[in-house]
């Protein structure tokens, strides 16, 4: 059966305003406006259709995660070429943890735009990082990864997130900081400087009142004694940082 080119169809009260949503918060047109309508649809909310599934969010969210997740990695993996597979795990949780993701969906208003059906409750926090997800999900079908990979960079940037994952690893100034306050002197030390083939490989300890708190390892002086501050605030405060 034929049917109009979707730019011809009149829309919906719902669909001009998801629209406009849309565009103020992620600063582009979408193509396909009810994947969006359904990223902001909670279970509660939603209907089944003829195989059974839920048109809920659920499914965008899954997609989004995903999405997000591999944007997140590659961003740091191509940022920060001189980190460990282990830090670099660290900060990209950091970036897309819950809190990250409550505070740019709080950001945006997104409790405002939820379709849901709870009654008086309070919409719970964990709801809104879920639709950021399912409206990212939503994004990639609608404009492919490298439209998305665009839009979030920019939306990561806008809300200061870049920042906080370059805080991630200032542990340097953090040692710095806490030495100074206790009067204790800190040094970074040089064990071992190889170099090969123009690549230069540094070993650093951190050591703090003559003592040795942390030994880290990387192609600049600069990472090496960052990732040697790391050990030594682990030692220092515990490892969650």
């Amino acid at each position: 059966m034929w049917r109009l080119p979707q730019f011809l169809v009149s829309k919906t009260p719902q669909q001009l305003h998801v629209q406009e949503f849309v565009r103020r918060s992620f600063d582009f047109k979408p193509r396909q406006i009810d994947l969006y309508i359904q990223a902001l649809r909670h279970s509660s909310a939603a209907d089944r259709n003829a195989k059974g599934l839920q048109s809920s969010n659920e499914r965008l969210e899954f997609l989004g995660d995903a999405v997000l997740d591999t944007i997140v990695a590659d961003y740091l993996y191509k940022q920060h070429q001189d980190l460990s597979e282990g830090e670099l795990t660290k900060m990209k949780a950091k970036v897309v943890s819950r809190k990250m993701l409550n505070h740019i969906g709080n950001a945006l208003d997104l409790e405002r735009e939820l379709i849901v059906k709870i009654g008086n409750q309070p919409i719970q926090h964990t709801l809104i990082g879920n639709a950021l997800e399912a409206l990212i999900g939503a994004i990639y079908l609608d404009q492919g990864y490298k439209r998305t990979t665009e839009i979030v960079l920019r939306l990561l940037s806008k809300y200061k997130i870049d920042e906080r994952i370059h805080d991630v690893t200032d542990f340097k100034s953090k040692l710095h900081e806490w030495s100074q306050k206790r009067r204790k002197e800190l040094h970074f030390n040089i064990l071992d400087e190889i170099q090969a083939d123009t690549n230069d490989r540094y070993r650093i300890a951190a050591v703090i009142d003559g003592k040795q708190m942390g030994i880290g390892f990387g192609k600049s002086k600069k990472s090496a004694e960052q990732m040697a501050a790391r050990y030594a605030c682990e030692r220092i405060f515990g490892k969650e940082q």
